[in-house]
């Protein structure tokens, strides 16, 4: 094994700094023999503990605003900027297709096509939804029911939302419901609040951030019937359903509070209203921090409580920001209210499932500092830090906190997360610091008590480079892409928890995006072409045999020219349709003036990727009608565009039907 690629396992200490740097170890992970804990001291994990009552979460809250808050609010001369990453995003087993048995006979991975789920079982929602009888999607505000046979909107929903948004859906394909996940862009949030009565005007601390969870019947498709709505206050960030009960992630920022600012451009205006300011913080009440909930009836909300009971909330082992991460259940069959809740005095971003485990990753950029000479987050001599928050899902219609620990670096995408048998396996990045380059590990963590503690680790992946891709292939064996220049496919170990080591490496231009298992020990590589200075070329379709860990070879690769896919950042615009081995892509592309959208398709057949028919997509009367998503139904593949729905040729792409949304 090249020493470039160090491993270390119980007794083995890093050579660079371990990945998890946290305060004193639990008493009960204490006292637990030198064997049982398998991190060098400098290598413990942290542990979340609940509040004790709410004036004690509210003291909490207080007493770390006022450290941060100043003439303009917080993060005006205090240490923490109050912004977050919104990214999510938002990956194990070989695809979504589970070829799960309906109530009518069809079957998913058979009949038709589901989402490409990262965890078989796991479903993730999705801007369109089929139950290969029916497709769903959102336009205008309304929720729009095609009839497959027929090709035709069979039915429309309003949907209960306050100006504009975007909306993703989850579907119980046995009971016929949607969940509709929306974001309410209402455009305001930042206008005066109102003036005091010593002639100071107050002004939100945070922006308006609402998400709206919607459920339909189905059961008449020609009727769909809204049953129910909620409005939350929280930004949506991800959601995962199994068993018929929905998991749906929100972050909220304190929503009650109005800071003041300097009436003039003098120290005494700024010192008063710093006064006010610290006035304000030592005034507000448990409402003002934590989210509340309206439920929608006939289009009205009908009265507003909290979304969170004080004991559901755990506090983090460092200060993590003053937003609430919340993880509320729903149960789809019933009104669209949580049925359990469980949430942590922090920031969250990378949404992971797998069948009995939640995790929420924490990046290092949701708490980057405004002024002050303290960081909380990365600093210009720290390469951050990812937290990671575990989650209890095998309960019914329950989310129970689990655990926390903290890994050095960041997360790619969900992707880079991982969690069987209560392992948990995560790829991170550290960027380049002054002295020391960028490069990647692989880390294997464990639960013990409250805590998640290292139990081995590979790291110097990519040493220069970053992880563009992850795939867990299996519960011993993990694919890595990292690139700059060349893309490095690296084949981890892990079958061994304690001492994961690189199996082997394989060196291409270019490099993938997303990586997707298509049986008998391949691996398709979805990504960008690249000149040997790291100079992408266009949209590239690699196939690879992993079968031999130590030996990982590509078999064939397509590129096409110029063209790039949203495959390449959204896993779920990837499809592969395993009963005829075909692949379709989204794609675009520029050269010159000359714009081309439509869809791509290829073909694996044997150890080879050959390229396939392509749609075109022109543009009609709302623009270009660029291809978002792609369906398999029977025989047709269906492409949902920005304004229309077409179904084509299955093997050729030519158009069949077209359904203006």
């Amino acid at each position: 094994m090249s020493s470039r690629h160090r491993r270390t396992g119980p007794g083995q200490r890093p050579s660079r700094l371990p990945l998890l740097l946290v305060p004193p170890l639990l008493a009960g992970v204490a006292a637990c023999t030198p064997a049982d804990v398998l991190t060098p001291a400098a290598a413990q994990a942290a542990t979340l503990t609940d509040f004790g009552s709410c004036e004690e979460l509210l003291a909490y809250f207080q007493e770390h605003a006022l450290e941060q808050v100043g003439p303009w609010g917080l993060g005006s001369g205090g240490r923490f900027g109050g912004w977050d990453d919104a990214a999510s995003g938002d990956a194990a087993e070989a695809g979504a297709d589970t070829g799960v048995q309906l109530s009518g006979g069809s079957q998913v991975g058979v009949d038709f096509s589901g989402t490409n789920n990262q965890e078989q079982g796991v479903e993730e929602p999705d801007i369109v939804q089929t139950d290969g009888e029916l497709i769903l999607t959102v336009r205008g505000g309304h929720l729009v029911v095609v009839d497959v046979p027929s090709a035709e909107v069979v039915g429309r929903a309003a949907l209960p939302m306050r100006g504009e948004g975007g909306s993703e859906l989850l579907l119980d394909r046995d009971a016929r419901r949607a969940l509709v996940l929306t974001t309410e862009w209402s455009g305001g949030g930042w206008s005066p609040a109102a003036t005091r009565a010593d002639g100071l005007t107050t002004y939100p601390a945070f922006g308006t951030e609402r998400t709206v969870v919607t459920t339909v019947d189905l059961s008449n498709p020609a009727q769909p019937v809204v049953t129910g709505s909620v409005r939350l206050e929280g930004s949506y960030r991800s959601a995962r359903m199994h068993d018929g009960a929905a998991r749906v992630v929100l972050v909220t920022q304190p929503p009650g509070l109005s800071f003041v600012q300097p009436r003039d451009g003098s120290l005494r205006a700024e010192q008063e209203a710093e006064d006010a300011n610290r006035a304000i913080l030592e005034e507000s009440t448990i409402e003002d921090w934590l989210p509340h909930l309206q439920t929608v009836r006939d289009g009205r909300a009908d009265g507003t409580e909290p979304a969170l009971a004080c004991e559901d909330v755990a506090r983090p082992p460092e200060f993590a920001g003053l937003a609430t991460m919340s993880v509320l259940t729903f149960d789809l069959t019933g009104e669209p209210r949580p049925t359990s809740a469980g949430a942590v005095v922090a920031n969250g971003s990378t949404v992971y499932a797998s069948a009995d485990r939640l995790v929420v990753a924490t990046s290092p950029w949701e708490a980057w500092p405004v002024a002050g000479d303290v960081a909380i987050g990365p600093g210009p001599q720290d390469p951050g830090r990812t937290a990671l928050h575990t989650f209890d899902l095998s309960r019914d219609g329950r989310t129970d906190y689990l655990a926390s620990g903290w890994v050095e670096g960041r997360l790619l995408n969900q992707f880079a997360l991982d969690e069987q048998d209560g392992i948990i396996r995560v790829a991170t990045t550290k960027d380049s610091t002054s002295g020391a380059p960028s490069s990647s590990s692989l880390v294997v963590l464990a639960q013990q008590g409250q805590a998640l503690v290292e139990r081995g680790r590979v790291d110097d992946l990519g040493v220069t480079e970053q992880i563009y891709a992850v795939r867990y292939l299996s519960p011993e064996l993990a694919a890595v892409v990292t690139f700059r220049q060349t893309d490095p496919l690296y084949l981890v170990d892990t079958s061994d928890p304690s001492a994961p080591t690189l199996a082997g490496e394989l060196k291409i231009p270019g490099y993938s995006a997303y990586l997707h298992p298509v049986g008998d020990g391949r691996l398709l590589g979805i990504g960008q072409d690249a000149t040997e200075d790291g100079r992408t070329t266009g949209l590239q379709v690699s196939l690879f045999d992993v079968s031999e860990p130590t030996t990982p070879t590509r078999l064939s690769h397509l590129t096409f020219e110029d063209h790039y896919s949203e495959a390449e950042h959204d896993h779920r615009a990837f499809l592969w349709w395993e009963p005829t081995g075909q692949v379709f892509l989204p794609a675009a592309s520029w050269t010159g003036d000359k714009e081309w959208v439509g869809v791509l398709s290829a073909r694996v057949d044997g150890q080879e990727v050959d390229r396939g028919a392509r749609l075109q997509l022109g543009g009609s009367d709302r623009g270009w009608d660029y291809g978002r998503r792609t369906l398999v139904v029977d025989d047709q593949l269906w492409v949902l565009g920005e304004s229309t729905l077409r179904a084509v040729d299955l093997v050729t792409m030519e158009e069949q039907a077209r359904v203006d949304l």
